[in-house]
């Protein structure tokens, strides 16, 4: 799914480190609106990173898939975690002019998680960067009530590198 966001970071010289957690899993979705909701969070992630990289880490559970974006950018100030996905909200209005964009990508990233059941948060600090998680159902009637991914980062332990090859969408 990342695959369509790595010519836009390689142009950026933004690495992209990929992690992943928990055993594989067969997540049934719309992959043609999950690949659009990570391609929306790659997109930020890669724009707000000042060069210094962008993390994607992937984990299931017995009810749910999760994949974290974590850049290490300018970060939210307070409250602005229940802002991003406001239509047309911008933490930088001034970025409008520079990196283009309507102000609607992670607005419709959380509607898209919504029609499948699922989760769309938002975390952040200034300075440190922010991280958003996508948390999605396993069953296409389930539930769950907590994400297999941690949302506010450890950085004290770094995860180890891989592939993400433990979810697969239909």
């Amino acid at each position: 799914m990342i695959d369509g966001s790595t010519p836009l970071a390689e142009r950026s010289g933004v690495p992209l480190r990929l992690h992943s957690e928990g055993e594989p899993r067969l997540l049934y979705a719309d992959s043609r609106r999950i690949d659009r909701v990570i391609r929306n969070l790659l997109g930020t992630a890669i724009e707000h990173c000042n060069d210094r990289g962008v993390d994607i880490t992937s984990g299931t559970n017995q009810e749910a898939a999760a994949v974290t974006v974590r850049d290490y950018g300018v970060g939210l100030r307070p409250g602005e975690a229940s802002l991003v996905f406001s239509r047309f909200w911008r933490a930088d209005p001034a970025r409008a002019r520079t990196t283009g964009g309507s102000g609607l990508g992670l607005a419709i990233a959380l509607e898209d998680a919504r029609l499948h059941g699922g989760w769309l948060e938002a975390w952040g600090e200034p300075g440190t960067g922010a991280c958003f998680r996508l948390t999605l159902p396993l069953n296409v009637r389930g539930s769950f009530i907590a994400s297999p991914l941690d949302l506010y980062p450890d950085d004290s332990a770094p995860a180890s590198s891989s592939p993400i090859e433990n979810v697969e969408v239909r």
